[in-house]
Formats: structure tokens, sequence, C-alpha cells
């Protein structure tokens, strides 16, 4: 008899485990998008100037412009990785403040069924000091 330790397991088992998840899994079952996101730069967007109404994204030069609508639900972010919204007033000060850094992108997540925005994450970049 031979011993697995430490090296892949045999081929039935592997087999076994497969036909096992797949017996698991729903019959029928269908994917759905949930959200989906724009990255987008500062000339790409225009953010409204109140928390409820449309946000306008242009996703490429040549594409038709995207209206998406923001509620009071809309999560509003002025930086990555962060938990606590900062509010629609501050990124929309943060970003005004950010229209000469070329770097600044701007995250849109959204439901595409209803094309309500989720949240808005502003990331501008910290400027590179010199020595």
């Amino acid at each position: 008899m031979r011993s697995h330790v430490g090296s892949a397991p045999p081929l039935r088992t592997l087999v076994l485990a497969a036909l096992l998840l797949g017996l698991t899994l729903p019959a029928g079952a269908t994917l759905r998008t949930i959200e989906q996101a724009y990255e987008l730069a500062h000339s790409q967007i225009q953010l409204p100037g109140k928390p409820a109404g449309t946000l306008t994204v242009r996703p490429c030069a040549t594409c038709r412009p995207v209206i998406l609508q923001v509620t009071a639900a809309t999560a509003w972010f002025d930086r990555p990785g962060t938990r606590q919204p900062a509010g629609h007033s501050a990124v929309l000060a943060a970003f005004r403040a950010s229209a000469a850094n070329p770097a600044t992108l701007v995250y849109v997540y959204y439901e595409p069924q209803t094309r309500r925005v989720k949240r808005v994450v502003l990331d501008v970049p910290a400027p590179v000091s010199r020595r």
C-alpha cells in the first residue's frame, strides 16, 4: 500500500470530490451580476451637486455618456480602503480640489439592473515627495 502523505491525492479521490460538489449545487442555478463598477479619470465623470440625483460617466472618449442614479443610500468615500463614508459634500470638495492631479481616479459601483449607485470612491494619490 502506497502512502499519499505529502503528495497529491489519487485521481479517484479528486473525481469523487468533484462529483459530490456537483451534487450540492442547485440544478439550473443561474449567475446574476449584482454589481458593476467603473474606474474613471477625473475628466470622465460628472458628480452631482446634491446627494441625490444623477451621476454622468463617459467610459471612453468615443462612448456615449452613461447616466446613473445616486440616492440618499449612496455611500461616498474620500479614499479607498476606508470603512466610514466621508459623505457627498466632502467627496465633492476633494474631487474639485484634485482637478489638477491627472492620477486621480473615481470608482463608481452600481447595480446594473437599476443603474443605482451603491458607492463612489475617490482615489487621489498623495504627492510624491522629493529629497
